[in-house]
């Protein structure tokens, strides 16, 4: 893990920290707070959990456009590839006539 890594999730952490310390000091009752966490604490898995989904599609969705570009890129190259030796084999054939 390298430093901005491990500065990242020191940040989280903190920042989660303040906001539960900030929570629990508020004006109200502990269960009252306890269940504002607890909500606060699940709609925050609900939004990661919806940001990993969505962010799976869309490498899915790229890794499907790169395959599509590298396929085509592949034919194109056989295409030319196949032209070149086309031409080949008839200067070849050509060379080999006119020395017949």
């Amino acid at each position: 893990m390298n430093k901005n890594q491990k500065f990242l999730i020191g940040s989280i952490g903190a920042l989660l920290t303040g906001i539960a310390i900030g929570l629990l000091v508020a004006p109200k009752n502990g269960k009252e707070t306890r269940k504002l966490i607890k909500n606060k604490a699940n709609d925050l898995g609900g939004n990661a959990k919806d940001t990993y989904e969505k962010s799976l599609e869309e490498l899915s969705h790229l890794a499907d456009k790169l395959k599509d570009g590298f396929l085509k890129n592949v034919n194109t190259a056989k295409e030319k590839a196949n032209g070149v030796a086309d031409n080949v084999t008839e200067k070849a054939r050509g060379v080999v006539n006119n020395n017949a």
